[in-house]
């Protein structure tokens, strides 16, 4: 069963994906007005005679152009929980690659571990399988989910 194809006969689902306030020619629109700025400001110095600005703008133009790129590339990005009868499934999408990963709902656990960073971490895990979950998530709804899954798997 892809994520898509839930028909609502699960015990429980949780669908998560990034936030994707603008569209790609608005982003288009937002990223290239800020390399113009940039690079008219920087021309008005380079013509005061600081022309050193030049390069630093092009290193801004092209951190702004990787920065657009990574924000298309996972635009699309999501994570499914399903709780079906006995099994417990958990598919990724990142970078257009699908992951899924199917446990059994009388075996998994709920493991919450620290991160490095001081982040939260969620995992789903049996036999010495584990995936984490959550990942797009901010810290309180992690531990809303971890909540949730425990008591969800537990019935």
């Amino acid at each position: 069963m892809h994520c898509g194809e839930i028909d609502g006969g699960s015990d429980f689902t949780l669908l998560s994906r990034r936030v994707g306030s603008l569209s790609p020619f608005g982003r288009l629109l937002v990223y290239g007005s800020l390399a113009v700025v940039t690079v008219a400001i920087s021309l008005g110095f380079a013509i005061g005679g600081a022309w050193p600005a030049l390069p630093f703008a092009g290193l801004e133009c092209v951190a702004l152009y990787l920065a657009a790129r990574w924000l298309a590339r996972h635009q699309g990005d999501y994570e499914c929980i399903v709780i079906e009868g006995d099994r417990v499934i958990v598919e990724t999408c990142e970078s257009g690659k699908v992951e899924r990963r199917e446990f059994s709902r009388v075996w998994a656990q709920v493991v919450m571990e620290g991160r490095a960073g001081g982040r939260l971490g969620v995992f789903l895990r049996s036999h010495g399988r584990e995936v984490e979950v959550g990942r797009l998530l901010t810290e309180g709804a992690k531990l809303a989910i971890a909540r949730q899954l425990r008591q969800k798997i537990r019935t």
